[in-house]
Formats: C-alpha cells, sequence, structure tokens
C-alpha cells in the first residue's frame, strides 16, 4: 500500500498506473512525434503558379520574395522553420497556418497557386499533387 497526499494506492493500482503511463509515452513517441520518424527538416520546397518547384536550405535565414497567379507571397525561413508572411489573397489562411517545423509539413495559398513543404532525408510522403 501506498499513499500521495490523502490517497491510499493498492499496489495493483500503482502498478496499473505505471503500465498506462508508459503506454501513453511510448504511443507518442510512435507515433505523434515524427521528429523523431522522419529526422530534421533539411530544406523548404516551394512551387508556385507554372514554375518548377524550387528547394531552399532551412540553415541560412531568408525572406523568399514569389510571384504567383495573384502576385506576390513572401516566404520567411528563420531557425530552421518556415512560414507566408505575406499573400495577395483575400483570407490569409496560408499566413494565419504559422510556422512549418516537421517534415512534411505543408501549407499553400491556393489563391495565388503558391505552396510550401518541408522536406527531410526520409519524407512521410512520396509525393504531394505531382509534385516532388
Amino acid at each position: 500500500m501506498f499513499t500521495i497526499g490523502n490517497i491510499l494506492f493498492k499496489t495493483t493500482d500503482f502498478l496499473i498506473l505505471l503500465s498506462v503511463s508508459s503506454l501513453i509515452i511510448w504511443l507518442y513517441s510512435i507515433f505523434w512525434s515524427t521528429d523523431t520518424l522522419y529526422g530534421q527538416a533539411e530544406t523548404l520546397q516551394v512551387q508556385y503558379y507554372n514554375q518548377v518547384a524550387i528547394d531552399y536550405p532551412l540553415d541560412t535565414d531568408r525572406i523568399i520574395k514569389v510571384e504567383g497567379s495573384l502576385g506576390s507571397s513572401i516566404i520567411e525561413i528563420k531557425q530552421g522553420k518556415a512560414r507566408f508572411i505575406h499573400s495577395s489573397c483575400r483570407n490569409q489562411f496560408c499566413v494565419f497556418h504559422g510556422w512549418l517545423n516537421i517534415v512534411g509539413d505543408s501549407t499553400a495559398c491556393l489563391p495565388n497557386r503558391v505552396s510550401i513543404r518541408l522536406k527531410g532525408t526520409l519524407n512521410p510522403y512520396d509525393a504531394i499533387a505531382g509534385s516532388q
């Protein structure tokens, strides 16, 4: 018998709690922590209106200006992460998406026909919409 605060635990209760806690940690490491599965993101792939995709390394901070079908989109790479800063679309959903930081993360400005995706040595997808 164990007591934690005012709660009295039997040995079997303690073993069940320990087993469930271990299971949750194991499930997190396998299914939700994609950093461990696919490694560190290395490049940002930018694809835009009728152009071939261009890869930019994530180890160099920079601002990228891309011309889409509606106008310009501005993408920022900083500290191994990437995001849209501005786009010519009306709703700015791509900007509100925030930072991409895990291999396979992607977002797009559909009205402006600009998309970005993080790539690493091991990618969770072979191709998205026919681009690689």
